[in-house]
């Protein structure tokens, strides 16, 4: 599909993905419009046909997403699961009334099931129960793949679902009510050295493997996949790479310059021990693969961090 001049309507298009996701849209020429939380409340029906009627997209992609880190979710576990499912109803209906040409859904990792032995492929998406820590959050993404299904069967909406690994990157949320790993080990080791802090409290034990994609990259392959993906079948979207929290844990103060140590408080959660995605599909799909190695992306993030500490870390 040439995206060149179409008109491309992105929820949560002023959130961390969202944004990045617009200015990608922005570099291949076309006709962006943010739909803001602010200006419309997306569990609202009505409000997200309006939208629709107002700026007449050829194109959506759903971005919109009420989510954070472990802490967040047991915190909020209804709030979760009720504003993502209406959220993404409306977007369905809503898009099947405008007749859009292409409907682009963000899915995540944390659909897939808690446990999983090696990589985790497309063709175990459904296969077996969430993590009880990611449970609302992952069950909305489930809901996501099967109203795609639903819609495409009932009223020929054409759909692709594209499953996400962790994020990182330039405007993340580093709230610790709401930070996912990266930016709240960013936050606390840059912190800890602008105080002369002696140690930093990590989560968990460090054991857990994760993979973590720059948002840029992440953007980027969004974009490519709206151009050249027309298949009904979810595909992954990472590196294929994990790196335990350990691991990103002594990587992140060596580029902060923090001297001096991690204590790990085992009595926080860990989460599920290895969450890292098969990407062969996506390469093979897409011909394109991220460009950023996750030592200069966190550098980036830390960088802009501290430039933006004032903003970011409220």
């Amino acid at each position: 599909m040439d995206i060149t001049n179409k008109r491309v309507l992105i929820t949560g298009g002023s959130g961390f993905l969202g944004r990045h996701i617009v200015e990608a849209f922005d570099k291949e020429g076309a006709e962006t419009t943010v739909l803001r939380s602010r200006d419309r409340d997306m569990t609202e029906l009505g409000q997200v046909n309006q939208a629709f009627t107002e700026h007449r997209p050829e194109i959506v992609v759903h971005a919109a997403a009420d989510v954070g880190g472990i802490g967040y979710n047991r915190l909020y576990p209804a709030d979760i699961f009720r504003n993502n499912l209406i959220m993404t109803t409306n977007v369905f209906q809503a898009a099947k009334e405008a007749r859009i040409e292409k409907l682009v859904i963000i899915g995540s990792a944390c659909a897939y099931p808690g446990e999983v032995d090696g990589l985790m492929a497309e063709d175990d998406f459904l296969d077996g129960p969430l993590h009880d820590s990611v449970e609302c959050y992952g069950f909305s993404k489930r809901a996501l793949f099967i109203g795609a299904k639903a819609f495409r069967e009932q009223y020929g909406l054409n759909s692709i679902f594209l499953i996400l690994t962790n994020l990182y990157g330039p405007w993340d949320k580093f709230d610790p009510r709401e930070s996912h790993v990266v930016a709240a080990l960013i936050r606390k080791f840059v912190e800890a050295k602008a105080n002369g802090d002696p140690q930093v409290e990590c989560w968990g034990t460090g054991k857990p493997i994760r993979e973590f994609l720059y948002v840029e990259d992440c953007a980027e392959a969004v974009v490519r996949a709206t151009q050249v993906y027309d298949k009904p079948d979810p595909l992954n979207m990472g590196t294929g790479t994990g790196t335990s929290i350990r691991e990103l844990s002594e990587v992140i103060p060596e580029v902060v310059g923090y001297t001096g140590q991690a204590v790990w408080n085992a009595s926080k959660p860990d989460g599920a021990m290895r969450k890292v995605l098969d990407v062969t599909k996506m390469k093979a799909e897409l011909g394109w693969e991220p460009r950023t190695s996750l030592r200069d992306g966190l550098r980036k993030t830390i960088d802009w961090f501290v430039e933006n500490e004032m903003v970011a870390a409220v």
